[in-house]
């Protein structure tokens, strides 16, 4: 029998800025990322990054359960960040780890959950989105 996985999943939107850590140092944002995957419990099968020139950096870790990513401006300590997960995974902690890392002076946080109630059964859904 084939495995079904529920249409539903949290997508988490986050900006910092005022960084104290270094936003053009690729390679400790990366395993500040995956750190910050690990916190939530997903699982990153293959990792992307780029520097630019003259500064800043882009990471997109594919997830099993889909994505996270970052993309940096060193020039205002600061960054976007996101991460999507299937499933009913709490992203959250992927925010405060980067938080208490990066300790920016301003966030500011979207936790959005998405789904198609004519594909998922309205009681299953999270309070938030059932109308």
């Amino acid at each position: 029998m084939e495995k079904r996985f529920d249409f539903y999943g949290r997508h988490l939107l986050l900006n910092f800025s005022g960084c104290e850590a270094d936003m053009d140092d690729l390679e400790q944002i990366e395993r500040d990322m995956v750190r910050a995957v690990s916190a939530v419990g997903a699982t990153i099968v293959a990792h992307l990054k780029h520097k630019f020139e003259p500064c800043g950096v882009s990471v997109v870790l594919m997830l099993s359960e889909s994505h996270a990513s970052i993309h940096t401006y060193p020039e205002y300590r600061a960054c976007f960040l996101d991460i999507f997960t299937c499933g009913d995974l709490d992203v959250v902690p992927f925010g405060e780890v980067l938080e208490k890392l990066w300790r920016p002076k301003w966030v500011s946080k979207q936790l959005h959950e998405r789904a198609d109630p004519a594909i998922v059964q309205v009681s299953q859904l999270p309070l938030m989105l059932r109308k």
